[in-house]
């Protein structure tokens, strides 16, 4: 828009990125419609630093540079918001939702119950699990509005501190314990040992018996500040027909292990995907909280089917394939609807700010302490997202698309050479300065920067392949 307004010709306009679905020539744009559904891009006259074409980019004064620039990822992320509005209006905005109460906990002393709704902490509107996780890590007093039966209930819990997490997966197992644990290797409990994968573990408990293994996977949490519930997941409910599965089953038991929540579900998915002689143990302080053992090949499932209690006989990879279908198990989570449509606009306001905040913070985080670098997605990740959010349904494939696209808008902001942020910024230098920066320079950095993003393309790329394939 603002390349017409400026008088820059557009070479290209083109919706989504990858190869093209359509395309077509209206005077001296090709427009374009690409297979990758994420933002877009325009391509201007003039990108390569030429200032001798009127109608080029670099014939324009910065302040105009800067406004172009800019516009691109502001359009990004307003088609962001604009999408969450047919998304709220027909699926509603799911919300953080309690699934478990941790007994002697906080939570369960100030009166927090499954299902409850956290529909505000400290005045603010929540929309999502990270904002409360983040909220009450600082350890203050949380103010928390809870949407319980349609009604606010209001509520002020202090958080407590926890005792520091391990969690083990260990290899050809050895021995068993089942009091608290005292020593880790031989050291007392309560300090990251830093294990790495393939090295021996010994965990001894009260009792001096000890169990003992290859490691697997490691990983330790401090102690923190908490409240003491689990967030809600799905039900072990099943939401569509498949063999021998029927829609409204009610899973009770996998091999005697009773299924009563999330929670319990979730430990037997992970049982299943044990190994012989694994076992996966999660530790508070001293207190084994959990240790999963294997299953075995063959699985009797226990399903309560219109009332009458049904047997059902497959084998694990069977059951786990079904169990791993999208949309097989019904959510546990709340879901908000808009009463009209101008709440409607106001949800999707507040549902995309939250999201663009948590986007924002995440990429600070990962380029100036590489937290999270492992969680990013490359060509090859994004693929597999659609894909299975191509399986869940429309709702999914709308919302990703909203994120990816919000995602891009914010990313094309950030201060890098190659990106509209980077352009941005010589824009802003030339302002300031009110002097010209050397094309040549300018030139140098974005091709620098347009490498390195190649490069890091091509890292998650490769990540990618490792992660799914």
């Amino acid at each position: 828009m603002f390349a017409k307004i400026f008088k820059v010709s557009v070479l290209e306009f083109s919706i989504g990125f990858g190869p093209s679905i359509f395309k077509k020539k209206f005077g001296e744009t090709v427009w374009k419609i690409n297979i990758i559904p994420f933002g877009g891009y325009v391509r201007l006259k003039g990108e390569d630093f030429d200032e001798s074409e009127e109608d080029g980019l670099y014939a324009k004064p910065a302040w105009q540079r800067l406004l172009i620039a800019f516009a691109g990822p502001l359009f990004s992320v307003l088609a962001a918001y604009i999408l969450f509005i047919p998304i709220v209006l027909n699926w509603g905005v799911p919300a953080v939702t309690i699934g478990k109460v941790i007994e002697n906990s906080p939570a369960q002393e100030y009166g927090l119950q499954p299902g409850d709704v956290i529909y505000k902490l400290n005045g603010k509107r929540i929309f999502d699990s990270y904002e409360v996780t983040n909220t009450v890590s600082k350890g203050k007093v949380v103010k928390m509005e809870i949407l319980r039966n349609g009604e606010i209930i209001k509520k002020e819990i202090p958080p407590r501190i926890s005792p520091p997490e391990y969690i083990f997966l260990l290899d050809d197992v050895k021995g068993d314990i089942n009091g608290e644990i005292v020593k880790i290797n031989g050291y007392k409990v309560g300090i990251d040992l830093k294990l790495e994968s393939g090295t021996f573990v010994e965990l001894e408990d009260e009792f001096g018996n000890t169990i003992s293994g290859v490691l697997v996977q490691y990983s330790y949490v401090p102690e923190r500040p908490t409240i003491g519930f689990y967030y809600a997941g799905f039900k072990p409910v099943v939401e569509k027909d498949m063999h021998p599965f029927k829609k409204g089953d009610i899973i009770l038991k996998v091999n005697n292990r009773e299924i009563d929540d999330y929670i319990s579900l979730v430990n037997v998915i992970t049982a299943m995907k044990l190994s012989e002689n694994q076992v996966y143990m999660d530790i508070w302080g001293q207190q084994i909280r959990e240790k999963i053992v294997p299953l075995g090949n063959d699985l009797n499932v226990l399903v309560s089917r219109n009332g009458k209690e049904i047997s059902l006989n497959l084998n694990k990879k069977e059951f786990l394939n079904i169990i791993s279908s999208p949309g097989f198990f019904k959510q546990e989570s709340y879901v908000i609807k808009p009463k009209n449509f101008f709440d409607a606009i106001s949800l999707a306001v507040a549902r995309c700010n939250s999201a663009a905040i948590s986007i924002w913070k995440a990429f600070g985080k990962l380029f100036t302490t590489g937290q999270g670098v492992e969680q990013v997605a490359g060509p090859v990740g994004i693929a597999v997202i659609v894909g299975e959010a191509a399986k869940a349904g429309w709702e999914t494939i709308l919302t990703v698309v909203a994120l990816f696209t919000l995602n891009l808008g914010i990313f094309n902001l950030l201060p890098l050479p190659a990106l509209d942020g980077g352009r941005i910024v010589f824009s802003l230098i030339e302002i300031i300065s009110r002097k010209k920066v050397n094309r040549k320079v300018e030139a140098i950095v974005h091709t620098i920067g347009f490498f390195i993003l190649m490069a890091l393309a091509f890292y998650f790329m490769f990540a990618d392949f490792s992660k799914f394939f």
